[in-house]
Parts: C-alpha cells; structure tokens; sequence
C-alpha cells in the first residue's frame, strides 16, 4: 500500500485490508515481473495507491448497511478533500503584497496587481487536504459440519456441527495533506488511526461411538479481540534538472489482545467428562521505515537506485492453560533488514526491445529476547531480476523475465510456541506450532508472456458510443503467459498427531518445481451487443507442481490449486447518472495436501473446488446521489476438506469436514457534494 509492504515478516502493523475503506482507493498498479525495488515478488507486484488531497474542494457521505443471518449492522464512510487555508498574496519575489487579491477581486486593471494577485492565487492552492473516516459493525461466520472417525481395535467415530459467528466493530480515520515547499519541491503528510474489537464464539455439539458405546459432546468457545494502531508518515519529492528523489519516513504502533476460553463435554455410557482450555495472547508492536530511491535518465535509459531500513521491535506476553496445566510465553523480539538496490531500463532499438537489469542486497536480523531460546537469526541475500521487452508487432509485445527471489520466514513461524486451535480440535483444525529451525525458502523464477492490444477504427468506435450498440470492433487486450520456477526449501504446514491432539508446523519440506499457463482478457462488449460502456475481464490460471526431494517425492506441493478463474462483467458507475451493475464469478480448483509428518505416516487430502458469484446494482441520479446493492456468495458455497491418515502402526484416521459461507446482502445510499 502506497509503496509500503503489507502482511508480512517486517511490516505486521500495517494497516489491514479489512479496515482499508475501498472508496478511498485512487488506483491499483501492477508489475507483471520481479524487480529489484520490491523483495520477494515472484510474479510482480500489486501496489494499492490511495487518494490523495485534492485542491478541488468535494466530501462524500455513504451508508451502507449488511443483512446475513437474519442481523443488520450499519457502516458510515465519509471523507472530505479540498484546499487548505489560503496563504497571503506575493509578488514575483515572494513577497506579500498587501491588498493585491482585494484589488484583483474589485475589477483592479493594474497588470502588476493583477499578476500579484494571480500568484496568490497560485500559492494559496499549495496545501491541501484529505480526511476520510469509516466506521461501524460487520457480522462474520460460517457453518461446519465434521465426520472424523479412527479405525482401531477400539473404533471411534464422530459427526459434528459447528457454528461460528463473530461481529466486530472498527473505525479508520486517514488524514492527509499534501504541499508545495517550492517548485522542485513536494511534500505528503500522511496517516491513518484504527480501532478493532471482535467478539464472538464458536459453538459445536456432536454425537457418535466410542467403545462400541454411543458418546455426545458439546463444545463453547467465546473469543474476544480488540486492537489499536496507527501511523503517521511523511513523503518527500525533490526534483533536480534530471534526477527525482523520492524518500519517506514512517512510525506505527499496535496494541492488540486476543482471548479464547473453550469448555467441552463428552459423555459416554451416560457417564460425562468435561475438558477446558483458554488462550491468552497480548501484543505490542513498534515499526520504523526509511525509505529513499533516485531515479534519472542517462541518455535513453532510465536509471533507479534506492536503499530501505526497517525495524520491527515487539513483545508478547501469552498464556495457554489445558487441563489444568498452564505453559506462559513471554518475549521481546526485533527484526531489523537493511537493502540496497538498483535497476536500469535500457532501450535497444535495433531489437525493439527494452531490457530491464536489476540487483538487490538484503540483510535480515532476527533477535529473540525469551525463554524459547531462539538464537540470533542473520541472513544475507542477493535478488537478481532480468525482465524485458520485445515488440513483435504493432499492438503486441513479448515480455519474459528471470529472478532469483528469496523468501524469508515469518516471526510468527519461527518461535517455538503452541496456539491451540479454538474449534473442536482434529486434523481439519489443527493446534498451530512455530519450528525456530525454519529455513528461508529461495526461488528460481522464469516467465515468458505475449500481450496483444485490440482496439477499434475511430469511426467505428465513435458510431458505437454515440449509438450504445455493438458497431466498430471492441477494444482491450489479452495476454498469455507461462512460467516455471525452482523452489529450494519449500516452506509448508505439516501436520502430526501430539499428546492426543493433532497439530501443524511450518517445515521446509524439500525442493519443488513449480509451472502454470495464465492467461487474461480486458475488453469491452461492444461485440455482445452491449455497447461500449460494459466491460469484460477474465484471468485463469492452470496450476502444476511437483516435489523433487524430501519425503513427499513426486506429489504436488501441499496446498496448491489445479487452477484459478475469475470472470468480471460490469457497467461501470457513470458520473453522468444512469444505472450501473455487474458480478463477478471466482473459481478455485481441487488442491492435494498429501503430506508425511514422520517416518511410517502417510497423510492424503485434498480441498476441493469451490465457486463464489457476487452481483451488484446501482443507479446514479445527479441531483442527490446514487444507491447500490451488493450481493455476497450468491452460490452459498462448501469448502469440503478432507484427510485420510495412515499411522506407523496402521491404524487409519479419517476427517472430513464441510465449510458452508452463507450469502450476505449490502445496501448502501451515498452522495457527494
């Protein structure tokens, strides 16, 4: 988000996408490739840039409010942009000019006054303003029914049903102002402030064998969350003849805790047994980040060198009682990585072609003050990127690019610590363990891609709009691509079976080799018979893998999904007024999750595919505003999840569960003014 890293190891305090205000969005860009300025991207990089303040003086004012389960909850969003303040009239040697705006506004013909005046003017519109405040209720959940059974000398068997809902409450408030310091240079002051608190609970009851005698069971699991965060962040642009710097500077603070209290019974021959277990986690997070790149141009290339400094301080205090036995955590940790790096885009003409040379330094430092005795985890990198460009024709172009990308472990995944599972344990929901003998996971990454652009004839095109119908040929474009990529130390979760509970670990699992097609199309339905206004856009993705060492050889990596589909028709919002609507159709593939977690176990599973088809529709009237209607998971998909595990002894453990996300329904009225 704006140029920042987001979910991951160094930067957990960002601003989470379930409190970022869709409607204060100004774009989305994407760099279809790897690339020195930003770590870890295989395939390229999403960057979400947010609106800035405007001199335009505009407020928006919407309300919007969700319908699932039979329950409401109500979200206010509003934001306000325009200048600020108005500084005092100068002349041309930005010296204050008394009167000179009265004058120009009394119908003044004196030139010196007027141009006074009109610098003024000018100066008065360097700052401006941007503040945005969203807040209210969401309600969250799903339903789960679960069979699991143990095929033993003492056969057990279990069907459960489980219903989990949860309803936070949460604000955002993102000011920012944007100045002139001068004419070279441009400052951003820039922030956001959130509140989130969640409660909830997740409720089972089950019935089943055991012994050969009949058993129920009823669980209860009431779960509170809160947490606080802001940031406050500053951007810098100067420019010189021939050469921009660009620098920032941010601070961010979290307070989070989280609590679950779990009590379960079963009773078996009338005889009852109860179980209880809680887990209490306190966070406190701090994060610093210097950023600074130069970019200028030498000849015909375009040159970019930058450096990052980054450090992450935190500390947890958690507790986890099971049974009557307490184990506590308490720790304070720093991650510190420091970068350098540099990139060139270099025209060759003779070729039609453009080559983009890249290289980037990292140095990782994770230290651990607590009682898991984590050492010092220090780790050094380089991250080449070759990508280019060739123009084989007039609207198409070849585009591949090479890397070595290095994926570093997660904080989270590297301390020793057990979370238990809030649901029902079993092998669909596991207690999560860190493993402080993770290795970083690096990639060898090859892609090869053809983008074509399509567009209409001028006369056509101007037919079709001025008419609403399908003359002229639609616009857009289509790309296919096909990549491959070596992973050494493949990072996945296994799963194993400890003290009666089952568990998963983050593990380096072994070398894979990963390829896939994906293909996308951008166009608008002119050629349906829609008119120009509609649009279409599709991407699909077909997935392969397979696990070239470790003790999985020749299976696919766990987790992964035999494809991707996502299909998007829409009318866009036409400030214009008039209605407006569209869906969009997702689609997830079967994905293996055949994992061993010791010698003599196999574990088989699989998730299976699932669809999801969201409609919405709206009007826009000019004189007061618009109104939309959204329509979540029409399809009411299952997640089905199954697992079959084969033990060193033989005995065979089967689970099997089905996640239900029910549909949701948003109305929401705004205006704008």
């Amino acid at each position: 988000v704006d140029g920042a890293a987001v979910n991951s190891s160094r930067q957990n305090v960002q601003l989470p996408f379930d409190e970022l205000p869709a409607d204060i969005i100004e774009r989305i860009e994407i760099v279809r490739a790897p690339t020195a300025e930003f770590e870890g991207a295989a395939g390229g990089t999403i960057n979400v840039v947010m609106r800035g303040a405007q001199a335009k003086r505009e407020t928006y004012l919407w309300l919007t409010d969700q319908h699932v389960w039979g329950r409401d909850a109500g979200v206010i969003f509003s934001s306000q942009t325009g200048p600020l303040g108005a500084a005092p009239p100068v002349n041309s040697a930005n010296e204050p000019v008394n009167g000179a705006v009265n004058e120009a506004a009394n119908g003044s013909t004196n030139p010196a006054t007027k141009q006074s005046a009109s610098e003024a003017i000018k100066d008065s519109s360097r700052w401006s303003y941007l503040i945005s405040l969203t807040g209210g209720p969401r309600n969250l959940g799903n339903d789960v029914k679960r069979d699991s059974s143990v095929n033993s000398a003492t056969p057990e068997s279990q069907h459960l049903s489980e219903v989990s809902r949860t309803r936070f409450n949460s604000w955002t408030l993102t000011p920012r102002m944007t100045g002139r310091l001068s004419a070279t240079d441009q400052v951003v002051i820039r922030s956001w402030f959130s509140s989130f608190d969640q409660l909830g609970f997740i409720n089972s009851s089950g019935t089943g064998s055991s012994f050969g005698q009949a058993t129920t069971s009823t669980t209860s699991s009431p779960q509170l969350y809160d947490r606080k965060a802001a940031q406050v962040a500053a951007d810098w642009t100067h420019r010189f003849k021939n050469v921009k710097l660009d620098s920032s500077a941010s601070y961010e603070h979290s307070v989070s805790n989280y609590r679950f209290d779990r009590d379960s019974t079963t009773t078996l021959a009338g005889q009852p047994s109860q179980r209880s277990a809680s887990f209490h986690d306190d966070r406190r997070e701090h994060v610093v980040q210097l950023n600074s790149k130069l970019t200028g141009v030498a000849g015909t290339s375009i040159w970019t060198v930058g450096g990052e400094w980054h450090q992450h301080r935190f500390s947890v205090a958690s507790s986890n009682l099971s049974d009557g036995v307490t184990s506590d955590l308490g720790l304070n940790a720093s991650i510190l990585r420091s970068a350098l790096w540099a990139q060139n885009e270099i025209p060759i003409d003779a070729l039609k072609s453009t080559l983009n040379l890249g290289l980037r330094a990292q140095a990782y430092e994770i230290e651990v003050d607590s009682s898991v005795g984590l050492p010092v985890n220090r780790q050094f990198y380089w991250q080449p990127t070759l990508n280019a460009r060739t123009r084989i024709a007039e609207n198409t172009q070849l585009r591949w690019n090479l890397a070595r990308i290095t994926r570093t472990a997660r904080v989270w995944e590297l301390i020793s610590r057990t979370v238990p599972s809030a649901a029902a344990n079993s092998a669909n929901s596991p207690d999560y363990v860190g493993n402080a003998n993770l290795k970083p996971e690096s990639t060898l990454s090859l892609d090869v891609g053809i983008d074509r652009r399509f567009s209409a004839d001028e006369q056509g095109q101007a037919q079709g709009q001025a008419q609403g119908n399908a003359q002229g040929q639609a616009q857009g474009q289509v790309g296919l691509n096909l990549f491959v990529r070596h992973q050494t130390d493949v990072i996945a979760r296994r799963l194993f079976a400890q003290a009666g509970r089952w568990s998963q670990q983050p593990d380096n699992v072994g070398d894979a080799l990963v390829w896939g097609l994906e293909s996308d199309l951008r166009s608008d339905l002119r050629w349906a018979g829609f008119g120009p206004l509609w649009t279409l856009s599709a991407n699909a993705s077909l997935l392969q893998s397979r696990m070239r060492s470790g003790d999985t050889l020749g299976a696919r990596i766990p987790g992964q999904a035999r494809y991707l589909a996502n299909l998007s028709i829409a009318k866009p919002l036409q400030v214009s007024g008039g209605w407006y609507g569209g869906g969009t159709l997702a689609l997830v593939g079967d994905a293996d999750l055949t994992q061993s977690s010791s010698p003599g176990v196999s574990i088989r599973g699989r998730d299976r595919g699932h669809a999801q088809l969201d409609l919405y529709i709206g009007s826009v009237d000019t004189r007061w505003g618009f109104w939309r209607l959204n329509l979540y998971n029409i399809t009411d998909f299952n997640k089905n999840t199954s697992r079959v595990i084969v033990d060193s002894n033989g005995i065979v453990y089967s689970d099997q569960s089905q996640r239900r996300l029910t549909p949701r329904i948003f109305l929401t009225f705004g205006t704008r003014f």
